[in-house]
């Protein structure tokens, strides 16, 4: 049985492939083979409408907390894709008794129906069935939090854990081209049981990793099923003038960034930017005695490398126990 994510991957990766193959036949056929003179516009119709309804659902689909057993959507995403390969290469052979554009468009009666079954199937077993009010039936997924200077580490507990057969989200592979960091991160925390913050002398200056060590202490006060792992790479924060060093390197970053809103300011430029980065910078200053100050009173797991077998046993020791 695999997880959500897991089953997600490999049904996009399936259909994707065949969709870079469709685009390539039938841009082939339209340029070099010229077989579409008759309704030229068919085979894009065609593609438009058997293939990205599909890719859209598979797309929204979440990491929502939960396993799934998904074979007969899988084999239906195979018979699919092989039936829309198949319609493409016999169009040549019955050219002389048929157009190719109308067996393309005779094909809707089968791969329609194909189709709607399989987003169907995606819909009631990896979406609707998961968006369970009740936390307490749903799986454990892990959201990870770190620097991106430690992500050899991150991806290190991610596969530890995924090998567990553990939902993991993690920035590199579920955060999509273009989506707002903040709403990510958010939404990450919301979805997933267990947040692990990955803490370095690098992350605990880093305004996002900040903000979620903060949200994921604030989810974990109001939700009993929401926990908060701590692993250090560095113990620098053990020291009692930590805080103190590093607010000091963030009033560094802080006046860098109004040394150049004063020339932007002088070059007519706009400073949202700067603005967002300096609210940011305000929010981990304000913040960060509070973290500290947790992470303290909290048992953090030093997760460097003589350690990090036996962290990841315990880690993985709390994930089951929030099942």
């Amino acid at each position: 049985m695999r997880t959500i994510g897991q089953q997600k991957k490999r049904l996009l990766r399936v259909t994707l492939i065949a969709f870079v193959l469709v685009f390539l036949i039938l841009l082939l056929q339209s340029i070099v083979g010229q077989i579409y003179q008759d309704l030229a516009y068919a085979p894009w119709v065609w593609l438009v409408f058997v293939y990205f309804p599909l890719l859209f659902v598979l797309l929204k689909v979440k990491n929502i907390n939960s396993k799934v057993d998904g074979l007969y959507v899988f084999l239906f995403i195979i018979l699919f894709n092989v039936s829309g390969l198949i319609v493409l290469l016999i169009q040549p052979l019955l050219s002389d008794i048929i157009a190719p554009s109308k067996i393309l468009l005779r094909s809707f009666a089968f791969l329609i129906p194909l189709e709607l079954i399989i987003i169907f199937s995606i819909w009631k077993r990896m979406i609707k069935t998961y968006k369970n009010e009740n936390e307490e039936s749903l799986d454990p997924i892990v959201f990870i939090s770190y620097n991106h200077n430690d992500s050899e580490i991150a991806l290190n507990i991610r596969d530890s854990i995924e090998a567990e057969g553990i939902d993991v989200i993690i920035d590199q592979e579920d955060m999509l081209a273009g989506e707002n960091i903040s709403s990510f991160i958010n939404e990450s925390i919301n979805n997933s049981t267990i947040t692990i913050s990955i803490i370095s002398n690098r992350s605990l200056k880093s305004a996002w990793v900040a903000m979620e060590t903060v949200n994921s202490f604030y989810h974990k006060i109001f939700s009993k099923n929401k926990k908060f792992i701590g692993c250090f790479l560095d113990d620098d924060f053990f020291n009692k003038n930590f805080t103190l060093n590093a607010i000091n390197d963030i009033d560094d970053q802080i006046k860098q960034n109004q040394e150049l809103i004063a020339q932007y300011h002088d070059k007519m430029i706009d400073t949202r930017d700067l603005n967002n980065q300096n609210s940011r910078l305000l929010a981990l200053r304000n913040n960060l005695d509070g973290i500290i100050g947790r992470l303290r009173d909290s048992l953090c797991l030093d997760i460097r490398t003589s350690k990090f077998d036996e962290s990841i046993t315990k880690i993985l020791k709390v994930i089951r126990n929030n099942d």
